[in-house]
């Protein structure tokens, strides 16, 4: 599961964000949902933005600031 986070963590750094497809693709998961909220988890801010024409989202992710 810690490589499917870290891979996931990639693709929502990503300045085009990612697709939930592209995360079962790339993560080899077929749960994408529960693999964000494990980021969600770790401080992670993600967003979800839709895609013009169709009913699909695209998600956009932040890492935790670190230090202070």
């Amino acid at each position: 599961m810690h490589t499917q986070v870290s891979r996931l963590a990639k693709l929502l750094a990503r300045k085009r964000g990612t697709t939930a497809y592209e995360i079962m693709i790339v993560c080899k998961t077929v749960c994408p949902h529960k693999r964000m909220s494990d980021l969600k988890a770790r401080g992670w801010t993600i967003v979800k933005k839709p895609i013009t024409g169709t009913r699909f989202h695209r998600y956009f992710g932040q890492a935790p600031k670190r230090g202070c």
